[in-house]
Parts: structure tokens; sequence; C-alpha cells
């Protein structure tokens, strides 16, 4: 076995939930990509928001035990080995660390080879010549993965019949009348297989009339099948078992149609109302697969206003493409987007998650599209508006305000640092002007004036109560007198305090004399000045002047 890596056409699972359910404004948006190596699925899960570390649970829909992991931030990385091919329900579930949660849902589809069986003649109808009757058979096969095998068992005995497993043709010789089931199963690198059958009639004309079988058992069944849809108008008329022959040869449309094919139409005509069996069976003629056609079933049923002849005339008129529809219905399920307005979108150019990134943004900003387009027409992206809106959420700050100062130029690192130094003074506009460092120094500048301020007066209140002066004094001097020199303020309030002190001495002094000699203290002051400050010149001079007023009252 050789196996390819291959993309798993993984379909969107969305419409097993209500439109809308996918995203709302307090859930995670999960994002999500496979690929295939046969029956192991390789995948990885992104989650943009939220805040980590995250609870992740993966239900697989095999039935294994689901993945249950702490992951600290995504995106997560993992596998898983499917038991078999067929459909799995594939479901992601993601908590972050504040409860908020987001869940997703996806249809994992593990499929082996496609394989019809033809035959030459064809249709197999036989005639016994000389008591036998040869067919040639082919399996046309469509696959991923090469390397197939070939099991055959064309007469319907339930025995594989000896035949080279490496190739894709047989042939088997009847020799005996009736119908015979022929089926070949093909199995491919990956060990998947699929089987397809033909009816084989084999007629003996020595015993029975030919016209009496003349058409096939299959085709009647079919021509029974299709004849009962007419009730429900999903068929044009009644259908003969030779009409239906008929279109098996390709009589009736230049191609062959297969009686699978047109079985399958009839079983799809079932599902699909607004389509009758001819529809179908044009659809597939026009080499149109039929996963797509019953994709675009459930598209129509999910969109009240679109129905599926909608959808296929859009792809017949080549006015969109098959994926465009997928991606716009995409966004309509995820973010309850216009389809219209998805489609015209895709047009311009749109990718899928770019659109998938608009419809969330518009719903997760609560804007109109057409609003959110107007920023998107002044150069603004979507990154910024998101980056713009998650900031404003954890700020309280109005996002429109932050985008636009991200618009005049200002980098989202200063545009956070302004509204985080914004105050009922200086908004972060005013700050932004002026620009962040140069606010910052501005206001070093300020706190440092302030607590020289505070400790200013802290020095002057302690030096007042040292030298039992006022404390406004004290700040007057520092400022006027010694140019804020506080060295200076305390030898100037020292010599003060000494001068005081000084002349408390010669106020002392002074009395004590004027008592001595019976003078007045301005007289013993006065002489003190004439004395140059000299005390015992003083003494000396009202002691002689004392003897000289005794000596004049003893001439006497």
């Amino acid at each position: 076995m050789h196996p390819k890596r291959i993309l798993i056409p993984v379909v969107l699972f969305l419409l097993l939930l209500p439109i809308g359910a996918v995203l709302a404004n307090d859930e995670l948006i999960i994002e999500f990509e496979a690929d295939s190596t046969c029956s192991e699925v390789a995948f990885t899960i992104d989650v943009q928001d939220g805040l980590g570390p995250y609870m992740l649970e993966v239900h697989f829909g095999d039935g294994d035990d689901p993945l249950e992991a702490e992951v600290p931030a995504f995106p997560f990385d993992s596998s898983h080995v499917y038991p078999a091919q067929g459909e799995y329900e594939f479901s992601i579930k993601v908590t972050d660390s504040g409860g908020l949660e987001g869940e997703r849902q996806e249809l994992i589809l593990i499929e082996g080879p496609q394989v019809t069986l033809e035959s030459e003649p064809s249709p197999p109808l036989l005639t016994l010549d000389a008591g036998e009757a040869t067919a040639i058979f082919t399996a046309a096969v469509n696959g991923e993965v090469a390397d197939f095998t070939y099991t055959w068992d064309l007469d319907g005995d339930g025995n594989d019949d000896e035949v080279d497993p490496t190739s894709n043709t047989s042939s088997f010789t009847y020799t005996s009348a009736g119908n015979f089931e022929a089926r070949v199963t093909v199995t491919d690198g990956c060990g998947f297989s699929e089987s397809d059958t033909l009816t084989v009639v084999v007629l003996d004309l020595d015993e029975t009339d030919e016209s009496d079988q003349a058409c096939h058992p299959t085709a009647q069944r079919i021509a029974d099948a299709v004849t009962s849809l007419l009730p429900d108008q999903l068929a044009e008329k009644i259908y003969s078992c030779e009409e239906i022959f008929a279109f098996f040869r390709g009589e009736l449309t230049g191609s062959q149609l297969g009686f699978g094919r047109m079985w399958r139409a009839y079983k799809m005509a079932l599902m699909i109302d607004e389509m009758t069996w001819e529809d179908i069976l044009d659809w597939r003629l026009q080499g149109t697969g039929w996963g797509l056609l019953n994709q675009l079933n459930k598209f129509a049923d999910a969109l009240d206003e679109v129905s599926i002849t909608d959808l296929i005339d859009r792809i017949k008129d080549g006015e969109n493409t098959v994926q465009e529809i997928r991606t716009a219905m995409r966004a309509v399920l995820r973010n309850e987007a216009d389809f219209e307005d998805a489609l015209v979108r895709i047009a311009s150019g749109m990718s899928s998650g770019e659109l998938n990134q608009f419809y969330r943004l518009a719903q997760y900003a609560e804007l109109d599209p057409a609003e959110l387009d107007s920023y998107l027409a002044d150069g603004t992206s979507l990154s910024e508006l998101r980056h713009a809106i998650k900031f404003s959420e954890s700020s309280g700050e109005s996002w429109e305000e932050i985008i636009a100062a991200h618009n005049d130029g200002y980098g989202w690192g200063a545009i956070k640092q302004a509204y985080r130094l914004a105050d009922e003074t200086d908004d972060a506009g005013t700050i932004l002007e002026l620009g962040v460092q140069e606010y910052r120094r501005q206001l070093r500048e300020e706190e440092s004036a302030t607590r020289s301020v505070e400790r200013d007066q802290q020095i002057a209140s302690r030096i007042a109560e040292q030298f039992g002066v006022n404390e406004a004094d004290v700040l007057t001097i520092y400022s006027i007198e010694c140019d804020e020199n506080w060295s200076c303020v305390r030898k100037q309030l020292r010599e003060q305090a000494s001068a005081e002190s000084s002349n408390d001495r010669e106020g002392r002094t002074a009395s004590r004399l004027a008592a001595q000699f019976g003078v007045s203290e301005e007289q013993v002051l006065e002489q003190y000045e004439l004395c140059g400050a000299d005390w015992g010149c003083v003494r000396a001079h009202f002691r002689d002047q004392a003897k000289s007023e005794r000596s004049k009252g003893k001439k006497k």
C-alpha cells in the first residue's frame, strides 16, 4: 500500500444547529482544519479569543473515548484513527479560564473507492448460442489512494471467481438461461472497499420467446419506482420498462445513464421536494456529483428564502460557483449573514477566512455590515478594528475613538499607554498629541516638584520648631533671602537667636547698673553704645560720676 495524503472532504455540520447558535458575542470562535491519510485524520484546532489555559473536549463520533486536555494556548494539533470508512460526527468544545465557552461540529467523511460496474454488451442482455453466452465486465474506479485490488463474483453464486486481482476487467461465460447478479468489489491501498452490481439477463431462444423477456428486470423495477413518484409530481410521466431501458442504452439522452444512476436519482427525488426525477438525472448527466446535490439541498433547507433550484440555476448559469455558494452558506450559518450580501463580497475578492472574520466582527461590534464597510473604505483593516474593540472591552473606552487615534498615525502601544495615563485633567487625545514620553517626563517633573515642596515644608516645620519662629517666616527666608539654601536659613536664624540672646543679657545688665548707680536704663544703654559695648567702661563712667557727685556734696 502507498497511502497518499489527501484533504478530507470536511462538510460543516452546522445544519444540526439553529442559525446563530454557532457564534454569539459571549462565545469563543473555534477554527478547524483536517487532513487524512487513509483512516487517520490529522486535525488542527485554533481559538483566537479567550484567556488561557483552556479546557478542550473533542468527541470523534466513532464511540471512542473523547479527547480531554488542558491547553495552555492554541493552535492544538492531534490525530485520530477511525475504525472504518463512513460518516462521523466530530464535535469540539472549548472553555477558557474565565468560563467563556465555544462549540463546533463537523462531519468527517472517510471515503473509500467509488466503483461502477460496466459490461459489454451493455446492458448485459445475452442470448445463449450453442449453449453459451459471454459478457466482458469492466470496473470503472475513482479513488484517492490507488493500488486497487479486484474481487469478482460474476454468476452470483457467492464464490469469488479466480481472476487476476490486479485487473479491472474480467469476462464470464454463462451456460444457462436466467438472471444473474454480477458483482465486483474494489479495495484501495488503505484497505477500504466498495462494490457494484449488474443484473445479467441470459435468454434461451429455444425455450422462450425473446419478446417475453426483452426488457431488463432492473429497468422494470426503476420504471415502477419512478412512476410511483407521480402523485407528488416528482416525475413528469409514467415510464415503461422499455423507456427506462432506452435511458440505459443512451437512446433518449445521448449518454448511457446506467441503472445505478437512475436508481440513485429516484432515491434522491424522495428527499428533494423541489426537483423532479428528470431534473436530478439531468444534474448527474452534466457531470456533477450526488454529494454536492445533497449539500445544496441542505443549504436550501437552512435558507428559507432560497430554494435548491435557485442554487442550481446559479451554478448552471455561471453566476456563482459551487465553492462560492458553499462559502456564503457557511457565513450565513456561522454569523447570521445575508446570503446575497455574502455572495457579493465573495465576488469582490473576499476569501473564506476574510468573509468569516468580517461578519464575525460586525456581529461582535453590533455593526451593520455597511457601517463596517465605511471603516474599511477609510483604509482600516479588519484586524485593526478587532484590536480596537478588544482594547475597548478591557479599558472601557470607546473603540471608535481608539480606532480614530490609530488612523491618525498613533501606534497601539502609544494608544494603550495614553488611555492608561489619562485622568480627569488630561484625556488620551491630549497625551497623544503631546507625546507619551514627553507627558511622562512632565509628570516626573511635576511629581519631583511636589515631593520637593513637601520636603521643604517638612524641613521648614522642623527649623521653625527648633528656633521658635513661624514656619511661614522660615519659608520666606528660604525662598527670598537664602535662594533656597537651608544652610543659609539655619545660619541666619542662629545669628538672629544669638543677637536676641545678647540683647537680653545687655538689658539685664543695664537694669542692674541703673539700680546700682541710680540712673535710668536708657542712660546706661546710651553710655554702653558710647563705650563701644564695653560694660567695664560703662561701670567706670558711672562710678566716676558717682564719686564726682559725692565730692561736690562734701564741699557744700
